[in-house]
């Protein structure tokens, strides 16, 4: 049996879990494939050059900025500072555990 696929959204919330940057919260940018995403925090990794990450490295948090998914989905250009205020926005809105961790996946 296989491991069980995370679908991260474009627009989710995440943070990581391993690496350098563990604890940092970050928005995704777009799934590359089942296991890794591009992700961004606006000010250590901008847009411009997001970060690869495996999902099994983060937790994933049930906050999806609807407004970001959709620029996103319509290639409609971000800046750094749209995603910065986008994710202050969304950890003040964090109130409960995240949904799934990755390393419990699989």
């Amino acid at each position: 049996m296989q491991g069980l696929v995370i679908k991260v959204r474009p627009g989710q919330l995440v943070s990581s879990t391993q690496g350098r940057d563990t604890g940092r919260y970050y928005l995704v940018l777009s799934s590359l494939d089942d296991h890794f995403v591009e992700v961004t925090d606006g000010e250590y990794r901008g847009i411009e050059k997001p970060k690869r990450k495996n999902v099994r490295h983060l937790k994933i948090w049930p906050i999806v900025s609807e407004s970001m998914a959709e620029k996103l989905a319509g290639n409609i250009r971000l800046t750094n500072n749209d995603i910065m205020s986008s994710l202050a926005e969304m950890q003040r809105s964090i109130q409960e555990e995240p949904l799934l961790k990755g390393k419990e996946v699989g």
